[in-house]
C-alpha cells in the first residue's frame, strides 16, 4: 500500500496517478489499434476520440449511482458516495452505442462493432486503475494463510476490519468519543489479506494480451468476450474479495449481481448479432451501414468515384424496408431526401 508519492514538491494521491497512467495507455491503444490498425480517418478519429471522453464521464457517473444504490441498500437508508466498475461499465456498454451512432457518422450502423475495437484499451486502463487500488488500499481480499497474504499498514481500510493486535507497527491518533472530548485511539496493520487487486490486474493485462494477439479475428466480438470472459472471472474473484461492497438484498455480492446483468449484456449481443432480437433495429443498422458507405471519406482517403452507384442502392434497400414494413414511408421519403442531396 502507499497512498501517496512525493513528486516535485507535490503529494500526488496514487490511486489518482494511476488512473491517469490508465487513460494514457487508453490513448496509445487507441492510436495504434484504431488509428494504424483500422486506418480511420483522422475526422472519424476525433469523432470518436470526443465520444470516448463522453463515455468515460457516463462510466463515473453510472460507476457512483450503482455504488450509491448497493451501500443504500446495506444501511436501509440513502447514502451517496464511491465507484463501482462493473457498475460503471453496465452504464458504458449502451451508452457508447449510442453516443458512437449519434457523433460518429461513418460508424453509424456499425457501433457495435466499432466500440469492441476501442475496448482493449479500456481494459488496459482498468488493470492500472486496479493497481491504484492496491496502492490506496481498497478492494482487498479476505483473510489468507498463503504466501499470497498481504499486510495493509496501520490506518488502512483492511486494518481497521482485520487489525493484527500483535503487530508493534501501530499507529496513534486522536479521535473524539461521545462526549466530545479527544481520545486516544491505536490502529493496527492488517493480517494478512488476498491482494485481489493485483489478482484482477494480472488477469485485465492477460485479457488485453489475449485480445491483441486475436484482434485480427476477433477484435468485432470483444464486447461480448469481455461480458462472459470477465464476468466469470469477477464472479468468482467476489467469493474471496473481503472489503465491505455494499449489498443487494439477493444472496449475493453487488458485483456478482452486475455479473449477471453483463452476461445479460452479451447473450442480448449474440442473439443480435444472429437477428434472433430487435430484429427491425437489425435491419436499421444495415440501412444505417449502407447510407454510411455511401458517403464520401474524409481526410487520408480517397472520395467514392462511384457513390451515385452507391446511394441509388441504398435507395432501392430503404424502397424494400419500407415495403417490408420495417421502416416508414416517411422515414424513407426523408432518407431518400438526404441522399439525393448528396449526388
Amino acid at each position: 500500500m502507499l497512498p501517496h508519492i512525493h513528486l516535485l514538491g507535490f503529494t500526488v494521491p496514487m490511486y489518482s496517478l494511476m488512473v491517469f497512467v490508465g487513460a494514457v495507455a487508453f490513448v496509445i491503444c487507441f492510436k495504434v489499434l484504431v488509428e494504424k490498425y483500422e486506418r480511420v480517418d483522422r475526422i472519424t478519429s476525433n469523432r470518436l476520440v470526443f465520444t470516448s471522453i463522453l463515455g468515460f464521464v457516463v462510466l463515473a457517473v453510472s460507476a457512483f449511482i450503482f455504488n450509491s444504490i448497493f451501500h443504500s441498500i446495506e444501511e436501509g437508508k440513502i447514502v451517496v458516495g464511491g465507484i463501482t466498475w462493473l457498475g460503471g461499465v453496465i452504464g458504458l456498454i449502451p451508452a457508447m452505442y449510442y453516443l458512437i451512432h449519434v457523433f460518429v457518422p461513418k460508424d453509424r450502423g456499425n457501433a457495435i462493432n466499432r466500440f469492441s475495437t476501442l475496448l482493449p484499451g479500456l481494459v488496459l486502463a482498468h488493470a492500472f486503475g486496479r493497481l491504484g487500488c492496491f496502492f490506496g488500499g481498497c478492494c482487498y481480499g479476505g483473510l489468507t494463510d498463503s504466501f499470497l497474504g498481504v499486510s495493509f499498514p496501520a490506518g488502512s481500510a483492511a486494518g481497521n476490519q482485520y487489525p493484527d493486535t500483535t503487530s508493534t507497527a501501530t499507529k496513534v491518533i486522536e479521535v473524539e468519543n461521545e462526549a466530545g472530548e479527544l481520545v486516544e485511539k491505536i490502529l493496527y496493520p492488517s493480517l494478512p489479506v488476498l491482494p485481489t487487486q493485483l489478482i484482477e490486474a494480472l488477469f485485465e493485462i492477460l485479457l488485453f494480451v489475449t485480445m491483441v494477439l486475436l484482434y485480427k479475428k476477433y477484435r468485432k466480438y470483444n464486447v461480448e468476450i469481455y461480458c462472459f470472459v470477465y464476468g466469470t472471472f469477477r464472479f468468482v474473484l467476489e467469493f474471496f474479495r473481503g472489503d465491505d461492497r455494499g449489498a443487494t438484498g439477493v444472496g449475493m455480492s453487488p458485483s456478482q449481481f452486475m455479473c449477471i446483468i453483463l452476461f445479460a449484456i452479451g447473450t442480448l449481443l449474440i442473439l443480435f448479432r444472429n437477428k434472433k432480437v430487435f430484429k427491425k433495429l437489425y435491419h436499421k443498422c444495415e440501412v444505417w451501414r449502407k447510407t454510411a458507405a455511401s458517403e464520401p471519406s474524409y481526410g487520408n482517403k480517397p472520395i467514392f468515384a462511384n457513390s451515385h452507384v452507391r446511394t441509388t442502392d441504398t435507395i432501392r434497400e430503404l424502397h424494400k424496408l419500407m415495403e417490408e414494413g420495417i421502416i416508414t414511408e416517411e422515414e424513407f421519403k426523408e432518407k431518400k431526401a438526404e441522399l439525393l442531396k448528396k449526388l
